[in-house]
């Protein structure tokens, strides 16, 4: 399928109304394991920002996004307008939380979000490096700023959280070998991901991992000082869910390090992630649903599209719960339940945010 009857194919199931609802609490799929349900097949339930639809779309950057499936509502953290949106599924109504600026309960650019238990969100500001607590309907609660990390404040590069424990990934900087002139033109190094468990005031208290993350290049041009990130060259992920916190190195090769979640920290498993099948090259995804199932997004080198193959856990075995092939540039935003939220680049960078769900019309 194109890219343009993807668009096609969630305007027609908006036009419809949206999809089914969830299932009933009685239904043999509310009653399943949300952690193994089968992957080879969605339904469409939402689409925003493709299509005939839209003038122009009702956001401009976005980054993450948290389902709140019981309210039937899924919140974007739209960075380019420096707002969230709380979009209703059901009705399709937009509210805008938050507004451009510096004061409580303004934003510059959220990057992050987290649920913060059921009824409020955790919002991560990339420009002002600051954490913001908010209902779900809307009402700034709080703010704070990480400290005691011992990398002087820098910007958090990854969060996740899962119940009610919370960890931020800061990158350390260009690393040292870079910054001096006589660095030779050309010369390539990464720099490190630090993992650390923080509390509700943004106090660090437990170190978890420390990984490679970007990779940067003094220019080979003679006549400057310019170095540059490569960004093709892989990252440093973390997510969580299911009782694990998942840190995973995206280069060359693809490591995936597993911590279990427990009273008083995370300890390294030592049972590693490597179900049969796993794409070990030219991943550009890890993520986890909050029951633990493990997407891994794979972009296809040949027709642009991509591919994630997601795998749930029995005890420490890991088994493929399904393979789904889309048209595009693809990330997952979040995913909880049956439930799934995409966003899709296409070739000039217009974005589409799609909420799916498990089971049904195949996407191509």
């Amino acid at each position: 399928m194109g890219i343009s009857a993807f668009g096609v194919l969630a305007i027609q199931a908006v036009l419809a109304g949206g999809g089914p609802e969830l299932p009933l609490a009685s239904s043999p799929l509310a009653d399943a394991r949300w952690g193994q349900l089968p992957w080879d097949q969605l339904d469409t339930l939402a689409v925003l920002g493709g299509g005939p639809m839209w003038s122009e779309p009702p956001f401009y950057r976005v980054s993450d996004a948290v389902l709140d499936n019981d309210r039937n509502i899924v919140f974007l953290a739209n960075g380019g307008d420096g707002e969230v949106i709380r979009y209703d599924i059901g009705s399709g109504s937009i509210e805008r939380i938050g507004r451009r600026g510096r004061g409580p309960g303004e934003f510059r650019r959220p990057l992050w979000m987290e649920p913060h238990g059921p009824d409020s969100l955790l919002v991560y500001d990339r420009d002002l490096n600051l954490f913001s607590v908010f209902s779900r309907s809307g009402r700034f609660g709080r703010s704070f700023r990480v400290s005691g990390t011992g990398l002087g404040g820098r910007q958090a590069a990854a969060l996740t959280r899962m119940g009610t424990r919370t960890w931020v990934g800061v990158q350390s900087g260009l690393p040292p070998v870079l910054l001096v002139p006589e660095t030779p033109p050309g010369t390539k190094e990464r720099d490190t991901l630090t993992v650390f468990e923080i509390d509700d005031e943004g106090a660090a208290h437990d170190t978890i991992a420390r990984v490679p993350y970007a990779l940067w290049e003094r220019l080979p041009d003679t006549t400057s000082f310019s170095i540059l990130r490569d960004e093709d060259a892989g990252a440093a992920e973390i997510a969580s869910g299911g009782g694990r916190l998942l840190v995973a190195v995206l280069g060359d090769s693809l490591e995936v390090f597993l911590h279990r979640v427990g009273d008083t920290g995370a300890e390294r498993s030592r049972s590693p992630f490597m179900p049969t099948g796993m794409p070990w090259r030219g991943v550009s995804q890890v993520f986890a649903s909050r029951e633990g199932a493990v997407w891994v997004g794979e972009r296809a080198p040949t027709d642009g599209s991509t591919v994630f193959h997601v795998f749930a856990a029995t005890s420490d075995a890991w088994s493929r719960s399904g393979t789904l092939l889309l048209d595009g540039d693809l990330r997952v935003l979040d995913a909880s339940q049956d439930r799934v939220v995409f966003l899709h680049l296409d070739e000039l960078g217009q974005e589409t945010v799609m909420v799916a769900r498990a089971s049904g019309n195949r996407f191509r």
